[in-house]
């Protein structure tokens, strides 16, 4: 029952979706709300997956043989097949728009928010070690940089459900 002088708080309707990728459990969460936004609100979808700049990784760590520009190859070609097995998890007909980016994935999830195109980013956050929980995570980056709303999903330990249901 709502107090007196309170409104009702109303439904979001959520019309350009920003959906960050990356082939975690918790990514297919961000993308099963997506799509289930998507169905209810007839809402355009967006997905983005960011390849990481590895010449910015620090060199040397004596176990790494492959030279880097192979290395940058096959992150090339995974973040590609992370974006093109997402899209193919779609339920039929629903069309989605792919960008591929490169650099850190926080600040190129916001900068591509930024444009204007979207109401709202769905991000899966990723459980991080103690590397992780020094530098901060790419959602908590997104979650406090963006300047659109910004829902974050996190799919419960060892819940690979999420990963495998997302086609409705």
């Amino acid at each position: 029952m709502m107090s007196a002088g309170a409104s009702a708080i109303k439904e979001l309707g959520l019309r350009r979706l920003l959906v960050a990728i990356d082939g975690s459990p918790s990514s297919d969460l961000a993308l099963a709300a997506a799509i289930t936004v998507a169905q209810r609100d007839n809402a355009a979808l967006t997905m983005i997956t960011v390849e990481a700049d590895l010449s910015s990784t620090p060199a040397g760590l004596g176990f790494i043989t492959v030279p880097p520009p192979e290395i940058q190859q096959d992150a090339h070609r995974a973040a590609e097949k992370t974006l093109e097995d997402a899209i193919a998890r779609l339920p039929d007909g629903m069309p989605a728009t792919k960008i591929l980016r490169f650099g850190k994935a926080g600040p190129q999830i916001v900068a591509e928010a930024a444009t204007g195109k979207y109401d709202a980013i769905l991000i899966g956050a990723r459980r991080v070690g103690m590397v992780g929980a020094l530098q901060g995570s790419v959602s908590q980056y997104v979650l406090h940089h963006a300047k659109i709303a910004v829902f974050v999903t996190h799919a419960p330990p060892g819940d690979e459900s999420a990963s495998r249901e997302v086609s409705t």
